[in-house]
């Protein structure tokens, strides 16, 4: 997980905006392009997910990705601003991460009953 800071959770609107700073010594660099690492789109889901958990975002098991987006790679030493809130749809969060308000990565995850 990155190291999450300056969280802000609006419980009424199931809304977490919060700041992710991406550290230089997360496993997934050790064998994910050693000379150029980067954090793979499913890593970034799973930060999604994890996060809409514990802040009562989501509930259940993510069973898909309706939509995603990775428009710029994530890499150690980034702080990007994330924004995870429910999504339109039944059981449906939506997720934003920037940088320098530029859009790097956007999705609409699916979560249903169950554990996982």
């Amino acid at each position: 997980m990155p190291v999450v800071s300056r969280v802000a959770v609006d419980d009424a609107r199931r809304i977490l905006v919060c700041e992710l700073l991406v550290p230089h010594d997360l496993r997934i660099f050790h064998g994910h392009f050693p000379a150029v690492p980067i954090v793979p789109g499913v890593v970034q889901v799973g930060w999604v997910v994890e996060l809409a958990r514990q802040h009562g975002i989501a509930a259940g098991r993510c069973f898909g990705i309706v939509t995603a987006k990775f428009r710029r790679l994530v890499q150690p030493g980034m702080r990007l601003a994330a924004r995870i809130e429910a999504g339109p749809g039944a059981g449906q969060c939506q997720f934003t991460f920037e940088l320098d308000g530029a859009a790097v990565a956007t999705g609409r995850l699916q979560f249903g009953p169950g554990h996982g």
